[in-house]
Parts: structure tokens; sequence; C-alpha cells
């Protein structure tokens, strides 16, 4: 078949065939280590296991001070680059005093893929005083530090003095998948489909607040390309003033008997029950974010957020 190229990939059936040079059946697939672990770092983090299996969650690996120079190391499990470990049952250190000051060590879980030993190994790394030590990471080895604990030459070891580190991510962290999905730009793909869905609806006004003898109405615009409810430009809001300001500042006209004096900026009928004629005849009309109250009969609340 023209064109065809053959792509590493794992793994098939191993089928018995003959080897030409020995003169033997041997098999014609062979998956080293190496192969397994790539593929598992492919979509696993390195780091500590906090699932449910056999109940690790978040204690999985957790390191405690144990009294005098001892500290504790939970049960647990995890991944350092493609490879498995697990601590099956707790383990007990007792660090070294220091002979005077104070000494940062760190609890180490190692991944050593030399050939002599080959395997996960659970231990303490000293530090040089206050600084911790470095964490060993090339082709063979790959260190994580699950706590850091100051040793002091005067005293104990207590809680404290443990720093959990299993959360930082550059010298531990938690078993994740990397197969990640970008959270802004699925939402940004989301709102936009329901931005069109909107503009295609008709949303009728229905929603009225009933407040003592006030009846509210919940006003509804087409704001740039979405509809929303109360949800007014600020050039409307002046509109609004302008509404409220001009319905409630009544000014009788000019031809009003000359009986009527002025006081302030407004004008009153001599007789209360002239005045009173005129009060009963306007109704206020108010706006604003708060829920209506008090009035009367006719008057009219215009409410927006």
């Amino acid at each position: 078949m023209a064109n065809l190229i053959t792509l590493k990939s794992f793994p098939f059936d191993t089928l018995e065939i003959l080897n030409e040079e020995s003169g033997q059946m041997e098999p014609d697939r062979w998956y080293e280590a190496e192969i397994f672990r790539k593929y598992f770092a492919k979509f696993l983090s390195n780091g500590v296991y906090f699932g449910n299996y056999k109940n690790y969650k978040e204690n999985s690996m957790k390191v405690t001070s144990d009294g005098g120079l001892n500290i504790r190391v939970a049960t647990g499990a995890g991944l350092i680059e493609g490879a498995d470990f697990e601590n099956e049952e707790e383990r007990i250190f007792s660090l070294e005093r220091p002979v005077a000051g104070e000494r940062i060590d760190r609890v180490i879980v190692k991944l050593d893929k030399t050939l002599a030993i080959r395997e996960t190994q659970l231990y303490i790394k000293e530090g040089n005083g206050t600084t911790p030590a470095i964490l060993q990471r090339n082709d063979n080895i790959y260190e994580i530090c699950l706590a850091e604990v100051t040793v002091k030459s005067t005293t104990n070891i207590t809680q404290n003095d443990v720093i959990d580190t299993r959360l930082n991510n550059d010298i531990c962290g938690i078993v994740n998948s990397l197969i990640t999905v970008d959270g802004e730009e699925l939402y940004k793909r989301f709102q936009d489909y329901i931005d069109t869905v909107v503009e295609n609806l008709v949303r009728k006004d229905q929603d009225i607040i009933i407040e003592g003898n006030i009846v509210a109405k919940s006003i509804k615009q087409v704001n740039g390309k979405t509809f929303s409810t109360n949800d007014f430009t600020d050039a409307y809001k002046s509109k609004l003033d302008g509404i409220e300001s001009k319905a409630n500042n009544y000014t009788h006209p000019s031809t009003h008997p000359a009986s009527m004096i002025s006081e302030s900026s407004s004008r009153r009928f001599v007789t209360d029950s002239e005045k009173n004629t005129w009060n009963n005849k306007q109704k206020a009309i108010t706006r604003g974010t708060g829920t209506p109250s008090g009035g009367s009969n006719g008057d009219i609340h215009i409410q927006y957020f």
C-alpha cells in the first residue's frame, strides 16, 4: 500500500514465530516496562493518589509528628513518571538531631530506574541547615517530596515543624488526569449558544409585585444582543428620573385665583378641600432598585437593577 507508515504503538497479542538465526520459535512482540510507564505518564500526572482506593483519600501518604524526633508516614499510593507506588502500612522514621541550630529535612518518594535498583523508595533526605535538600530528577531518578520537617537542636519535633507539601505541584502534587478542557473557551461557546437562543425568544412581561396597595411592574428591554429583566443602562435610568420628577412636581397654572399664595417652589390652595381634591387626582411615580413600599392605590413604582 502506497504512502503507508507504521507508527510506534502497543499493546498487541504476541505470536510465536521462527527465529531464523536461532532456529527457535520466539514471541514477536516484546514490551518493556518503560513503554508502560510512558503510556501512563501521557495522561496521569506525578504525585499522590487522593481517591477512594483503599479509602486513602486526603490522608494518602500524609506525614505527621510522632513524638521525640519521630515522624509517621501514612498509608497511601501515587504515581511517578508513569510508575505506580504504594505504601501499604504506616512507616515511622527517626530523624537525627542537629548539633546546633536547625535543619530542614525532606520526606521523599523516589523512582529509581537504574538496572541495579528498579523500584520506588521512601526515605528521608537531609537538608543543609535551613536549605532543604535538592530533589534529584534525571533520566533514571525522579524524586517527589511529601513533607518538609524542621529538626531543631534543642526541642523535639511537633506538628508545627511538619509542612505538608503534597499539594505543591512543583515538588509533589496530587495525581490528576492530564487530559483537560479549556474551561474558558467552553464557557464562551456555551454563552454564545445561549445568546443565540435568547435572541429568538419573545418574552412577555408577566412579573408583577404586589406590596401593600402598590402594584409594581417589572420592565424588560433588549440590551445589545440579549434580553434581560430590569437591566437598564444609565441613559434609561436618567429618563426614569425625569418621569418621577415631572410626575411628582405639580405646579398650578397662572389662571388660578389670586387667593392662592406662594410657598417655596410650590403652590397651595386656600381651602383644605380644594387642596385635597388636587392631591387625590395626582398619583406618585417612583423608581429604584429596592422593593416598593408605602404609597397608595394608583401609585406607580418602576423597579430596576
